[in-house]
């Protein structure tokens, strides 16, 4: 009898244990977005962002279209990319392509499209524009059937010292789609940063937030794509990144990405 009140004892104790130990592992693991971010569910979207269909190029800020041209023949494809020409003409306004803003003023651009059924993630086209100048137009992450207002890379070229326009070299790398995680991260923008909130308990490494500018007239502005990254996003975590080059007026998040580094 004694031993058996002693076996009902010990295993009441070692359940207890158990118990006051589950309560300690859980109270030691954060389980929800803290309650300051809990409004923080979606990836903030901009109902002004290009879409499907042709380019208004009368409406693009900045640019005036020459119609009088005689560089290309338009709509003009670019050999091997997929990709077409649609306008020529005199850019005033934001250069971006250098990754930097500055001031271009009658430089020459270009309305490319991708006439393709993919996401131009990557392209690299070179083209000879005088005796002297060859330079490259890098449209990135333009999806199909939409435009962007396209600049040589690098550096600034007067429309006025073009005097034709020969393609040397392509390369375009194409990708069925970009990530966006949805439902598993959460993007807001305040005070010139985003807001990355991770909605799930699974360690998501770090998340690339990639975004593009873009113009009136339903054009990208520039091939660029403006990339920040917030480190180790942990379970149900928050974080906050500079984003010097988005505007809630006229940019665009276009892909979020998840990739944990190789341990």
């Amino acid at each position: 009898m004694k031993k058996s009140k002693l076996s009902i004892i010990i295993c009441a104790i070692l359940v207890l244990v158990f118990v006051v130990m589950s309560f300690a592992g859980c109270s030691g693991t954060k389980r929800s977005v803290d309650k300051e971010y809990e409004y923080n569910t979606e990836i903030i979207t901009n109902e002004n962002a290009p879409v499907e269909g042709d380019a208004d190029v009368t409406a693009i800020n900045g640019f005036v279209e020459d119609k009088e041209q005689k560089l290309l023949t338009l709509p003009y494809t670019i050999p091997d990319t997929g990709l077409v020409v649609t306008a020529v003409g005199k850019y005033t306004g934001p250069y971006i392509e250098s990754g930097v803003n500055e001031e271009a003023e009658n430089a020459l651009a270009i309305v490319i499209k991708n006439t393709t059924d993919k996401v131009v993630s990557y392209s690299s086209i070179e083209v000879q524009l005088n005796d002297k100048e060859v330079r490259t137009f890098s449209p990135t992450n333009l999806p199909p059937n939409q435009s962007t207002l396209s600049f040589p890379i690098n550096k600034v070229i007067s429309y006025d010292d073009v005097k034709q326009f020969t393609v040397n070299d392509t390369l375009v790398v194409p990708t069925d789609s970009l990530p966006l995680l949805e439902g598993k991260v959460g993007v807001d923008f305040k005070d010139g940063e985003f807001i990355i909130t991770n909605l799930t308990n699974e360690n998501l490494g770090d998340v690339y937030v990639r975004y593009k500018n873009f113009s009136e007239g339903n054009v990208y502005l520039g091939g660029i794509t403006y990339s920040v990254v917030v480190n180790e996003m942990t379970a149900y975590e928050t974080k906050k990144v500079a984003a010097e080059s988005y505007s809630e007026e006229n940019s665009v998040i276009i892909s979020v990405e998840s990739i944990i580094p190789l341990t």
